[in-house]
């Protein structure tokens, strides 16, 4: 099932669900409210007959009155004039009936409830004066009583017990009317879940939409985000994962191209002078060896590089963390270049390293012994003749973490160019090109055995007109 249909039926069985129980509950209420104003009415209604009645019979001292003349009891029971006309004369001209005005006037309700017709009048002796035959046919009974003694009978058929009675025809007319109201709120609510799931569905059949495009490689669709919700959020991040992805692929087609350009270099060199030495044009001598075994090296220094960077992006089990005293590991790594150094006539500036306490961090130490030969191989290769290289270490107690700085003097790089120097195969040309033998690995595998440390390494200008490389760690707690 789909997701707009699960929203459908979420809606609409709520809906659904929420309008039946409105419509059970007011219809319930009205009809026990309505039901209960009925019976004040009637009860009100056959008090004020019972009033008018017991001054009837003051007046005649019998039922004899009413039982002559029907226009009296029907102007009692269920009057329709109004207060100032004259009451109905009576139909016997040897009991002539004079006009009660005040009995001529009754609420409007019991009129529209047609309570008198089911009015009954009895004698003392129970027999029937007016209405039904026998007293006990009237569920309610009312005695009519002057100066303590009991003159009659009240009889009444409460509406509620009557058969097409004008209260339940009211009240079926009712239930008909809530009934359509409630088919329409039901239709309503129908046509408002179908908006609201096709509304709420959009942005999710965008992200599906837009997913489906980078799972078929098109890394360059974006998504239009709609809400400012959780979707909207959803579909950002979607946005910068297709980022992600397309620079990615265009990375690793560069990564592709540079890497065949750089193992294409020293194999053509060396194709290049086998074939000529087979065709006699250079003699196999030592210096000619001599080349072919340096390009065989940097072939084999390149080769080692990518494997180094491979290792460092998908096993991260390689590193074996241990205690380590980052002072001497780095004394350690200065005292292998001593003839590198001397070889290019640079003058090293180690004196805080020399004096520097025990900094224990948590470490692999055959990987920082990698990293530092390869950050002191990139000062030797690129530095000048007779230039200089200073070192130095220290702690920051308050971040808990220790600096390691590496500076050079000339040849500097660009600001432009400084965040470039971490990307595989990037090499400022001019002043640190390829005649130097490089591979243009090495700054970027320095990254990533700093970053499995827990660490931060940033390159800049430093002041000895070179390049400044500062490596900070963690301390071992």
């Amino acid at each position: 099932m789909k997701l707009i249909h699960k929203f459908f039926l979420a809606f609409f069985i709520t809906n659904i669900t929420l309008v039946g129980l409105m419509f059970v509950f007011i219809y319930m209420n009205f009809a026990s409210e309505f039901n209960n104003f009925v019976e004040k009415e009637e009860q009100q209604h056959l008090a004020n007959v019972k009033q008018q009645l017991t001054k009837v019979y003051s007046q005649y001292n019998s039922w004899q009155g009413i039982s002559q003349s029907v226009h009296l009891w029907r102007s009692i029971v269920a009057p329709k004039s109004k207060p100032g006309k004259s009451a109905p004369k009576s139909n016997t001209a040897n009991n002539p009936v004079k006009p009660i005005p005040s009995l001529l006037w009754i609420n409007l309700p019991a009129d529209l409830l047609k309570t008198g017709q089911r009015i009954s009048l009895y004698n003392a002796d129970k027999h029937v004066v007016v209405g039904k035959p026998q007293i006990a046919d009237n569920p309610h009974i009312e005695p009519i009583v002057i100066n303590k003694i009991t003159v009659g009978w009240l009889g009444l058929m409460p509406s509620r017990l009557v058969e097409n009675s004008p209260a339940k025809a009211f009240l079926t007319a009712q239930f008909h009317n809530y009934f359509m109201i409630t088919l329409l709120v039901i239709l309503l609510a129908f046509v408002m879940a179908i908006l609201l799931s096709r509304h709420l569905t959009k942005p999710i059949k965008q992200i599906v939409h837009g997913t489906n495009q980078l799972n078929k490689g098109n890394f360059t669709n974006r998504i239009t985000p709609l809400t400012r919700d959780e979707l909207g959020i959803l579909t950002n991040n979607v946005n910068e994962l297709a980022n992600t992805l397309e620079h990615n692929q265009q990375m690793r087609f560069q990564w592709m191209s540079d890497t065949s350009h750089e193992l294409k270099t020293p194999i053509t060199v060396l194709r290049s002078h086998l074939l000529a030495v087979q065709d006699g044009v250079f003699e196999a001598d030592e210096k000619r060896i001599n080349l072919l075994i340096e390009q065989v090296d940097n072939l084999n220094h390149i080769v080692d590089d990518l494997a180094q960077l491979v290792n460092n992006d998908t096993a991260n089990l390689t590193y074996h963390f241990i205690k380590l005293d980052l002072t001497d590991t780095v004394k350690l790594a200065l005292q292998s270049f001593s003839a590198r150094f001397k070889e290019r006539s640079l003058t090293l500036n180690n004196e805080s390293v020399i004096a520097a306490p025990q900094y224990y961090i948590n470490a692999d130490k055959d990987r920082l012994i990698q990293l530092f030969t390869n950050l002191l191989e990139n000062t030797c290769r690129y530095t000048h003749a007779a230039g200089q290289v200073n070192i130095t270490i220290s702690k920051n107690r308050k971040r808990k973490e220790v600096t390691l700085c590496i500076q050079d003097s000339a040849p500097g790089v660009k600001t432009e160019e400084l965040n470039k120097l971490f990307e595989r195969f990037y090499r400022v040309e001019k002043s640190r090109n390829r005649e130097f033998g490089g591979s243009g690995l090495g700054l970027a595998l320095c990254q990533q055995i700093v970053l499995a440390h827990n660490g931060d390494i940033t390159l800049g200008h430093s002041e000895l007109g070179g390049l400044k490389a500062k490596i900070t760690l963690p301390l071992f707690e």
